[in-house]
């Protein structure tokens, strides 16, 4: 290894590294890695020194991992290593992907198929990645343009389907309508509807709904006459009776008797839902076993021919727990995969859970090459860490003597003469707005963008404060602000 006479590794320059390479006897080298955190492309200078010459990874804690992975990577004059490596896990994936569907479209039938074959590709079934349904609660009472920014959000954060969350015991026929209109003149994606009220259902198949949730043994007959082609999820209960068994005998049971009904009148794609429940109370290990149950008892032989795709509702653990989703949505997509759910639901209801639909994509990316590679979730290009991560910076050592110690926070705070800054986030745009107000309170300068440093050496350049407390300030913030938007969390300024 080389060193550069540079103190931040951004500080490379092309002519420092020529001045480098010049030094050194290149025909002992196959390969010459910069730093993945210079702004500039090596091209020029590789075909100059008449050898690889290659961007690294970002962080040098990372160069490891890239060691290891290095004949699998096609590494880059632009692109740092560490990104190629995530690219790498995605582009195994499609492929995988792309060979699976392949084979699946020679055997559909009543565990395989098209969810709508006219609106989409996507197949649900045995042995395929599952499609995720984002839900948007109490979707008939919210307004066409918040509609809109949700679905647009859910589509950029890997769903496949968009759910209209209905209102239990307020239905809205006309509204029902409405949105499915509204989704479709602007958006090409998959609808269902999360309704057991019948006008609602009816509805919404009068208005060619791709996929309805749901139906259960208190209320499939008032159904018989709609097209057979609708995916349907089905219950073990019996909802209008207030019937909801919590043996997960009883709910298996239940599940296969109403698809024997379901067949026998001709519904062609069901999707059988043994219910999972919220952690502690009810329980979600009862619930859990519902579902293994299921599994055991459909690969039996008298059973197999009423084998269904599952139905895996992740947000009733999701929401109502008070811990970061990223990790429990992880966990649940390993059980999601390793089970082989045929499709996942999830929503963004509630703060805590911004960027849920996404890190329930990326999990399941994950866990779904992991099985196709027969090994862990561990080291296969894909990651979804936000708080924490797998390598760290080696602690140098430290001469004491020169140490200033700093013992407490001096509170002392003098008004900057040219203004205050009002920092935000938009979750939805993926976007920090710093917004730049007089002291008599008069918007003066708004800034727009994604990355801290970047607006902050804008408002460097422009001199817009030479003050450098405030300077000091508005870095902190605004890195607070990058995070936020990188892992969902809530950005609340520093006052």
């Amino acid at each position: 290894m080389e060193e550069a006479p540079v103190s931040v590794s951004a500080f490379l320059t092309k002519q420092i590294t020529r001045n480098i390479l010049s030094t050194l006897t290149l025909s002992q080298y196959d390969l010459v890695l910069i730093p993945g955190f210079v702004q500039w492309d090596s091209s020029d200078i590789e075909e100059e020194f008449s050898i690889y010459i290659k961007k690294g990874p970002e962080f040098a804690s990372d160069l490891p991992v890239i060691l290891k992975n290095l004949d699998d990577l096609s590494l880059s004059n632009v692109i740092p290593a560490n990104r190629i490596l995530v690219n790498s896990g995605e582009t195994k994936l499609k492929q995988l992907i792309d060979e699976i569907y392949r084979k699946a479209k020679e055997n559909l039938g009543l565990n395989t198929y098209y969810i709508n074959p006219k609106r989409s590709n996507i197949i649900i079934g045995q042995g395929l990645p599952p499609p995720i349904i984002a839900e948007i609660v109490n979707c008939t009472k919210k307004k066409n343009n918040d509609i809109l920014k949700k679905v647009e959000h859910y589509i950029n954060s890997g769903a496949d389907i968009i759910d209209i969350g209905c209102i239990a015991n307020n239905p809205d026929v006309t509204r029902i309508k409405e949105i499915i209109h509204l989704i479709r003149k602007n958006h090409d994606i998959l609808i269902s509807i999360d309704s057991m009220d019948s006008s609602e259902i009816f509805i919404a198949v009068d208005n060619d709904i791709d996929l309805i949730l749901s139906m259960d043994l208190g209320n499939y007959e008032e159904f018989l006459d709609i097209p057979k082609t609708i995916p349907i999820v089905i219950l073990p209960t019996k909802i209008n009776e207030g019937y909801f068994p919590k043996d997960p005998e009883t709910r298996v049971v239940n599940l296969l008797n109403l698809t024997r009904k379901m067949h026998a009148v001709g519904f062609k794609k069901l999707i059988a839902d043994p219910l999972l429940e919220t952690p502690i109370a009810p329980g979600f290990c009862n619930s859990l076993e519902a579902y293994f149950l299921y599994k055991k008892q459909i690969s039996q032989k008298e059973n197999k021919h009423l084998e269904l795709p599952m139905f895996f509702g992740i947000s009733n653990v999701v929401e109502l727990m008070d811990i970061d989703s990223v990790g429990i949505n992880g966990l649940l997509a390993s059980i999601a995969i390793e089970l082989d759910m045929g499709i996942l639901f999830t929503v963004e209801h509630s703060s805590k859970l911004m960027g849920g639909v996404a890190e329930l994509r990326e999990s399941t990316n994950l866990c779904y090459l992991s099985k196709q590679n027969k090994s862990p979730p561990i080291n296969q290009g894909i990651q979804l860490f936000k708080a924490k991560g797998k390598t760290n910076q080696a602690f140098p050592t430290i001469d004491e003597s020169n140490i200033i110690s700093i013992k407490e926070l001096k509170s002392s705070y003098k008004s900057d003469d040219i203004g205050y800054f009002k920092i935000y986030v938009n979750q939805y745009s993926r976007e920090i707005y710093v917004l730049l107000f007089s002291n008599s309170h008069q918007l003066s300068k708004t800034f727009v963008g994604t990355n801290a440093e970047a607006i902050s050496k804008e408002i460097i350049s422009l001199k817009i404060t030479e003050d450098l407390y405030h300077i000091n300030y508005i870095g902190r913030e605004l890195t607070r602000a990058e995070t936020c938007l990188e892992t969902g969390k809530p950005y609340i300024q520093d006052e």
